[in-house]
């Protein structure tokens, strides 16, 4: 008991520290749920009675439906990459990232551009196949549609987590699974995807979260989701009181998810150590390799060639009427607030992964869970959470809180902090705890043990978070629609606000902006982590 005490005196900065960042990243969604006790019940059973079934239905139906087509897209070509070795390979490897550049709400406009009866596709059916051109004269504002749009832009999260976790299984099980008698086929069912489990349930975890996120692209194919309700109620109506309570029960499903998730990877640990080389497992076949080819062309060429073929031709049509001041203007703000958020979030995940590990306080390791949570929380619930926790200073003080710079940078903080702790934390557990008793010993005070031995050992590390983290906050969209500064626009708001005046072709180049930005921030996440 005095042993903890004198810890836990020797620690009490390090913990008054932590514990103020997480109650800064915490204080919103406490707020929320505070305040929603306090409403009239009134607003609850017109929820129940006219809204809460139709948002619960669709949201559940296209995260399903997400979840299966991510499953489909990601998983069979990150096995071909990790254990075939084929001409071509590390340019696949590459290409099947970049999807993830590409925001949902993007995806989901190109396309609906693309698919509509004005459009190229149903336009070349006409001309040159009008036999079917009944057939494809459909509607396809439909969400079995948006579901898997948002799996073109969503399957890179499988595609990474299971790529890592087959190229770690060695050529030592898949002789063993030889030895066996278990062609390719049942290793990859029996032995890659029971070792891959707990990788493929955050896989899943992150793009329901996404999915849960989204208001772009369901608000644009009419989709009635939870988020596109908080909007609704937020904006349309005026009824912050619907808004919060949408928002209050939005949070409660994804505490679910999060626990879920929690439960399944602590369930499923392995220690799975490369014990020998993994290239080239299995014997190549002709067959084999038009599949391997097959497959993967054929996902790239949905989810990437097409509509960035489709934005860039969008871009000539426009050519001589863009605004390239504005498009300056807005990529400066977009870069901006990207910037700064990035740099506070890794600074503060730096701090905490830091002080978690030299004072060896068990409080400090459970703070990361909890910034965990903090990815889970949907923007709009974080919007709506902080119009409740900012009003009464506004009313109190006189002038405008909400809406300004600082809360917008707070809100990116919040949301997008977790996204850089996995990174982060992962590679200080790989550092041995000697090289703690080393800094010691060198007579090194914390700070310079931080900056000349911790930071230059996780710089692959900080440069994935920073990478991560920007092309995120770069992508958001429903958080910055309920927070911007009056007159503020970033590159994403733009290619919004377009998009609903039907205006697809002239949002191609803020569209292509933001994707250049991810394009070039994932090319060098991917050759870090090729590196590492």
């Amino acid at each position: 008991m005095e042993i903890n005490l004198i810890k836990l005196k020797k620690n009490l900065k390090s913990i008054t520290s932590v514990t103020l960042l997480v109650a800064l990243v915490l204080l919103p969604v406490i707020t929320l749920i505070v305040g929603s006790i306090n409403l009239d019940t009134s607003n609850f059973k017109y929820l129940w009675d006219y809204l809460l079934i139709d948002y619960s239905f669709d949201t559940i139906y296209l995260l399903f439906l997400t979840l299966l087509f991510s499953l489909l897209l990601g998983i069979l070509p990150a096995w071909f990459i990790s254990v075939n070795k084929f001409r071509g390979r590390k340019i696949y490897d590459l290409l099947l990232y970049l999807p993830l550049a590409i925001p949902t709400y993007i995806m989901s406009f190109s396309y609906a551009e693309i698919l509509s009866f004005s459009g190229p596709f149903q336009n070349l059916v006409r001309d040159y196949f009008p036999n079917f051109s009944d057939i494809v004269n459909r509607d396809y504002l439909q969400i079995e549609v948006l579901a898997l749009l948002l799996s073109f832009s969503l399957f890179p999260y499988l595609y990474a987590a299971c790529r890592i976790s087959f190229s770690m299984i060695g050529n030592n099980y898949i002789n063993l699974s030889k030895n066996l008698g278990l062609n390719e086929i049942k290793t990859f069912f029996r032995v890659g995807i029971p070792l891959s489990r707990p990788s493929i349930f955050s896989a899943i975890f992150l793009i329901s979260m996404e999915v849960l996120n989204e208001y772009g692209a369901v608000s644009y194919f009419g989709v009635n989701t939870y988020t596109s309700g908080i909007f609704r109620a937020w904006g349309s109506l005026a009824d912050i009181n619907t808004a919060s309570l949408l928002s209050v029960f939005l949070f409660f499903v994804v505490f679910v998810f999060f626990l879920t998730e929690k439960f399944f990877t602590n369930k499923y640990k392995y220690d799975i150590k490369i014990n020998s080389s993994s290239d080239h497992k299995f014997h190549n076949t002709n067959f084999k390799l038009i599949l391997i080819h097959t497959v993967c062309l054929a996902i790239i060429f949905f989810s990437l060639i097409i509509p960035i073929i489709f934005m860039i031709n969008n871009v000539f049509i426009v050519s001589d009427n863009i605004d390239f001041d504005n498009l300056i203007f807005l990529t400066k703000n977009t870069i901006l607030v990207s910037l700064i958020s990035t740099i506070l979030i890794v600074i503060a995940v730096l701090g905490i992964q830091f002080l978690s590990r030299v004072s060896s306080v068990k409080f400090l390791k459970f703070t990361t869970n909890l910034i965990s949570l903090s990815y889970a929380l949907p923007g709009a619930v974080i919007g709506i959470s902080l119009i409740l926790l900012f009003s009464p200073i506004n009313d109190f003080f006189g002038f405008l809180i909400i809406g300004s710079f600082p809360v917008l940078i707070y809100a990116y903080f919040i949301r997008y902090m977790a996204v850089a702790v996995s990174p982060i934390s992962s590679s200080f557990e790989k550092i041995s705890t000697k090289l703690d008793d080393t800094g010691k010993n060198l007579g090194l005070n914390p700070f310079k043990y931080f900056s000349r031995i911790f930071i230059p050992l996780n710089k692959k590390a900080i440069v994935i978070a920073f990478c991560i983290s920007f092309v995120d906050i770069m992508k958001e969209l429903p958080l910055t629609l309920i927070l911007r500064p009056f007159n503020f626009d970033t590159l994403a708001t733009k290619t919004y606000e377009l998009a609903v005046e039907e205006m697809i072709t002239e949002s191609a180049i803020y569209s292509l902006a933001i994707i250049s930005f991810g394009f070039i921030l994932l090319s060098v996440l991917n050759l870090t982590q090729s590196k590492s």
